[in-house]
């Protein structure tokens, strides 16, 4: 009951509906996050967090994650390369893509690299959302450390990042094809007539019942034919009870 009320009254204050995310997992990142800031009980933890921007700040961060790196799950990026990005651009030569819950920028920045150097003429609309105001200035910085580029290939690497020490800056010609907003997956309007909707690594903190309420509101969010891309642990089991259809894995087509 403690646990409950401290994530109702931390809700209101932070913004963010804590209880549809999963119980486990949030509770043992809070408790963990509580012992790395010497406090014993929610209770005092709570009236830090209310009295203190720094420490709230502090806990967005901890809870959301914002763990990414360009090119995550490579074969499925060679999917999204080679047959799904061609079909919907010969579909919409001005298609509107949507990276929600874009974390640091890692995914819609390699969307965007894709698109300039496969689709040179295309003129997209790329939007990039994240819950964290911290994490999406860092994202339009566009400054990386090796670990994030690692899977860029050699190619890519040389010719859209300009390495600064023991960091990568990401070039501006591909920064300006990107648009990042704030926006909360669980209270704000979504963007609609996509084309495409990258949502990855996302929804596996939320609770079922709350994945597949989002999974509706994407689907709502993409034009018809419009294709909807998961993380590799997001497999969508019923897909077409939610209007979509699997054209490969992780890729589902809206089909209503």
């Amino acid at each position: 009951m403690e646990f409950e009320n401290f994530i109702n009254k931390t809700g209101e204050i932070i913004g963010i509906d804590l209880t549809k995310y999963k119980r486990t997992q949030m509770e043992r990142r809070i408790n963990s996050l509580m012992r790395s800031q010497g406090f014993t009980n929610y209770q005092d933890y709570y009236h830090k967090l209310k009295e203190d921007p720094c420490y709230r700040g502090k806990f967005i961060d901890h809870l959301t994650i914002n763990v990414s790196e360009f090119f995550r799950n490579s074969g499925q990026w060679h999917v999204l390369e080679h047959i799904i990005l061609p079909e919907i651009i010969n579909n919409n030569p001005v298609p509107k893509f949507w990276s929600a819950g874009c974390a640091t920028g890692e995914e819609p920045y390699s969307l965007a690299i894709i698109l300039r150097e496969m689709f040179p003429n295309v003129r997209p609309t790329i939007l990039a959302t994240d819950i964290d105001y911290n994490i999406l200035a860092t994202a339009k910085q566009a400054v990386y450390k090796e670990r994030s580029v690692v899977n860029v290939p050699p190619l890519y690497l040389a010719k859209y990042f300009v390495k600064k020490g023991d960091s990568y800056q990401l070039k501006q010609e591909i920064k300006d094809m990107v648009t990042f907003k704030k926006h909360d997956l669980l209270k704000d309007h979504f963007f609609y007539n996509c084309d495409l909707i990258l949502c990855r690594n996302v929804m596996i903190y939320f609770t079922e019942e709350t994945r597949n309420n989002l999974y509706r509101s994407f689907q709502d969010a993409l034009r018809p034919g419009g294709i909807l891309f998961t993380g590799s642990t997001e497999q969508i089991f019923k897909a077409s009870q939610l209007g979509m259809e699997a054209v490969a894995s992780f890729f589902y087509r809206k089909i209503s």
